[in-house]
């Protein structure tokens, strides 16, 4: 790496992390000579700590020199890299443009809860590691870069190393805040425009129907009840649907139920089979609340320990979530010949073609029995 000079301009070739070499321009004159140096450095300290290269433009940001003393033709006296004065960032921080982005989601009508995963994240995750700095000094070489590494490690609350999953998703959520201020003029810059979210392999889903009775002969009987209505509607788990289904929803003579797919902001009607409706009308009758789902005649907000501890009664050892049940729903419909748009549609999928994408390699021999739909083709 070395600072020198082509047609008057002041360059800096290094390498970036992956050994690929760079010239970099930083312009003519004693300010481009002042910005290569100050950048050498720089470079010169990541590569004896091992951290990213740093971003030229936020590195020489704050760099300047005057143009001409005042009052005299002669160029002023430029002070080394070393001494420069920096420009102190300015504008509207990571927190305060947080608060902006939460007021917003309200009056979106997003949930609480989620309002509230939002906010805690930014108080406990965001700001404390990237630190409460002006958004626009914000760069994905000094920033999002030390960010994204920090969230590939371990858990301090679950001593786990957190998934490819999770820190696409944390970076899904600030994304959305930079893109927020830049769209209400608050921020110019979106320091993780240039990230490309790596793909995440798809969950493998090993509960079967068997596994499910075991674990719900060691459930207590608003979960038993929870996950019977989970695997025979397909809803999602949680808030989002299961758990804000009222009785109100269910219409017994139709035998369907209207579902209301908070996530997608949309209704969605699904047929009961004949002899689940009957065990809701059971059910109903000595309903307190109204929710279909309820403990000691209140709705609930949760049911994820009841359901993990459940498992492990059960001697369940591999990962599982209530969520497996929606897929049981779905891949069980499929395997015994339902139509794919049908399941799509009380899946409450936004196209066929994510259904197909997400459960077409759980129906066991398709392919196979496609190929025996041909016709022979040899003549005499």
């Amino acid at each position: 790496m070395s600072v020198y000079q082509r047609s008057e301009r002041w360059m800096v070739y290094y390498h970036d992390d992956l050994g690929k070499r760079h010239d970099k321009s930083f312009g003519r004159g004693e300010l481009g000579k002042a910005k290569a140096e100050a950048f050498e450095k720089a470079v010169q300290e990541a590569n004896e700590k091992l951290l990213p290269i740093p971003d030229p433009e936020t590195v020489t940001a704050g760099i300047r020199v005057a143009a001409k003393a005042a009052g005299a033709g002669t160029e002023a006296t430029v002070p080394p890299a070393s001494q420069v004065i920096e420009k102190k960032p300015t504008g509207i921080t990571l927190s305060e443009l947080g608060k902006k982005y939460l007021d917003h989601m309200r009056a979106s009508g997003r949930t609480e809860k989620h309002i509230r995963n939002v906010e805690r994240l930014l108080d406990n995750q965001f700001v404390p590691v990237i630190g409460n700095k002006p958004v626009d000094s914000l760069t994905y070489q000094g920033d999002m870069v030390p960010f994204i590494l920090h969230f590939k490690g371990v858990s301090g609350s679950t001593g786990k190393e957190r998934s490819q999953y999770t820190v696409n998703k944390y970076c899904d959520y600030l994304s959305f805040i930079f893109n927020f201020g830049i769209d209400n003029g608050f921020t110019r810059v979106n320091p993780l425009k240039n990230w490309k979210k790596p793909k995440v392999q798809p969950w493998d889903l090993k509960l079967t129907l068997d596994d499910a009775r075991k674990i719900m002969e060691h459930a207590e009987p608003h979960l038993k009840w929870a996950m019977e209505v989970c695997f025979n509607l397909g809803t999602r788990p949680g808030e989002s649907e299961l758990l804000s289904l009222r009785w109100d929803d269910v219409d017994f003579a139709a035998g369907t139920v209207r579902i209301y797919a908070s996530k997608t902001k949309t209704y969605r009607t699904v047929p009961i089979n004949p002899e689940f409706l009957k065990r809701m009308e059971i059910e109903k009758q000595e309903s307190v609340s109204g929710f279909v789902i309820e403990y000691m005649g209140r709705g609930l907000t949760t049911i994820r320990k009841s359901f993990k501890n459940a498992c492990q009664r059960a001697g369940i050892t591999y990962p599982t979530r209530m969520y497996d049940l929606r897929h049981l729903f779905a891949t069980t419909l499929l395997n015994k010949g339902a139509d794919l748009a049908a399941v799509s549609k009380m899946m409450g999928h936004s196209t066929v073609k994510l259904t197909a994408d997400t459960y077409y390699h759980y129906m066991s021999g398709e392919k196979e029995r496609a190929v025996r739909l041909l016709p022979g083709l040899a003549v005499a």
